[in-house]
Parts: structure tokens; sequence; C-alpha cells
């Protein structure tokens, strides 16, 4: 039997990403959904684990990313009990790597860039319930041997992403000559496309020296009006579409989030190929051809 990689997550917006990167590769992937498996049912993922000769996993499956979608037991189910639940199983299964898409939120905010050597300590629940998530597959890698790697992106954008979300939500907007309400855009964020996230997780699995270390993804910080500008300009749109400050922010979050991504460049040979212009354009004609959609 072909040894097989697990990819949680599969049909969200960065796990698909990887899954066809995968596929791309020539890996043999197992990418239930969350109908066909329940990540905290350890029957049901052992009997995934021997089916399918899971020696691999990269575990993306999260529930709260969007703001709107804060129901807490949900959250703590699914990003804290169920990661300990498929850790747990991934050391029964003798599993030779297990890559953790963590989140920047779930440090404590800070106004300089933030490395990984930085207090956890969120602000907002999807970061707490990751934070916690992590500290309980880092308690099995430190006293199990769990042969965890842990990667943690700040703002990642790109084709696919939830329309709820602010690159698809301005793109669309901008490429329709719709108006659109927005916060105040003062807050400074770190944007890296898509693609460059998936780089750094296929690294991250293929370093031997990898096993037991943290990286931080990201790429440069800029304000969030300033990321809106670039988008409208890129469209060709006015910037009189927008409607700055006319809508609150949908939870609390941090005005300042950029990540020190200095290990992942130094270690994983790691850095961002896609500038924010690039990365902008191919996410704004990826939407383009989508706007009649659902």
């Amino acid at each position: 039997m072909n040894p097989t990689t697990l990819v949680t997550g599969a049909t969200g917006f960065i796990g698909g990403h990887l899954h066809r990167r995968l596929q791309q590769l020539g890996h043999p992937v197992a990418a239930p959904s969350s109908a066909q498996l329940d990540l905290r049912n350890p029957a049901a993922i052992d009997q995934l684990f021997a089916s399918e000769h899971i020696t691999r996993v990269y575990h993306l499956a999260a529930f709260g990313v969007r703001a709107e979608a804060d129901n807490v037991e949900e959250v703590i189910q699914v990003n804290t009990v169920a990661s300990l639940t498929l850790a747990r199983a991934a050391l029964r299964h003798k599993v030779e790597r297990f890559i953790y898409l963590g989140s920047g939120f779930e440090y404590q905010p800070r106004e300089t860039p933030i490395d990984e050597d930085a207090p956890l300590g969120s602000h907002n629940l999807y970061g707490a319930s990751k934070a916690a998530g992590w500290l309980l597959m880092d308690f099995l890698r430190r006293e199990e041997g769990l042969p965890l790697t842990t990667l943690r992106p700040f703002t990642v954008y790109g084709p696919a992403e939830s329309r709820t979300k602010l690159v698809p939500y301005v793109a669309l907007h901008a490429l329709n000559r719709e108006p659109m309400q927005l916060t105040a855009g003062t807050q400074i964020r770190d944007y890296t496309y898509v693609s460059d996230v998936i780089d750094a997780l296929i690294a991250a699995a293929d370093s031997p020296d990898s096993i037991g270390r943290v990286y931080n993804l990201g790429d440069q910080g800029l304000t969030v009006r300033s990321l809106v500008e670039r988008i409208l300009n890129i469209a060709g749109a006015s910037l009189s579409l927008c409607e700055f400050g006319a809508a609150a922010r949908t939870r609390r979050d941090p005005p300042y989030l950029v990540a020190d991504a200095s290990r992942a460049h130094r270690e994983l040979n790691w850095h961002p190929r896609v500038t924010l212009d690039e990365g902008l354009k191919e996410t704004l004609n990826w939407y383009d051809g989508r706007r009649t959609q659902n």
C-alpha cells in the first residue's frame, strides 16, 4: 500500500490549494470533508489511518476563521478538542510528520513584528482556541514524540477565499463598481499570497530539521486602507466607492499584526515569491471570472 498524506480542512481556502498542489506533485492524498470524517471521533480516525496507510498529516481544519463564525462551543471543539484527538491518533499510527497550520492571531499583540518566541495570548476566541490546540499538541511532541511542525501564517489571501473576507469583498465590489462599507482601515496587517503559504507547508514537511519548530509566515505590513486602495487601482475603480469608517470591526483584533518570518527564511529557505500587486492581480482575475456565481 502506498504511503498517503492526510489533509484536514481540504474543502477550505488554504486546504483546497494544498490538496491541489499535492495532487499536482503526484502524492496520494486523503482529503475527507468534515461530513465524511469527524475529527473528534477517535474510532473514525483510526479506521481512516489504517485503511489509507497515512504517514504524513497536514492539519488545516479550523472553525471561526471568519469573524462572524465565533460560536464558542464549535470553535473550541474543532480547534482544540479535534486537534488533540487527531494528534493522539497520529501517535498511535506512528506517522512520520504532523504539520499544523496555526495562526498569527495566537500571539499577544504588540507594535513590532512578531517572532516565534513571542508569548501567546490572543485577543479573540479564534486565536485563543488555536493556541490552546497547539499547546496540547506541543505537549504530545515534548512528552510522547509527536513529529510536530507548526506554521503560523498571519494574513493569507488569494483565489477561492471566502467572499466575506476583506480582499474578495473589496475585489468584487470594485469589479462591479459597487459602494463598499469598510472600517477606518488603520489596522496594519501582513498579507501573504496563498501559493507562498503552500510552498512553506511543503518545505516544512520535507525538512528533517523542522520537527519541533514553529515558523511564522508573512511578507510585508501595510494598512488595510492601503491594501484597499491598491485593489481599486488594479481594478481601475474609483476610491469614491469606499465608505471608510462605515463598518465596525466584527471581533476584537489587534491594530498591528505583522510577522517576523526570518526563521522561515533561514531554516526553510522560504521567501515569498509573489509580490502583493501580482497576487492581487491574480486574485482579481479569478473573481472577475466568477462574478455571476453565488
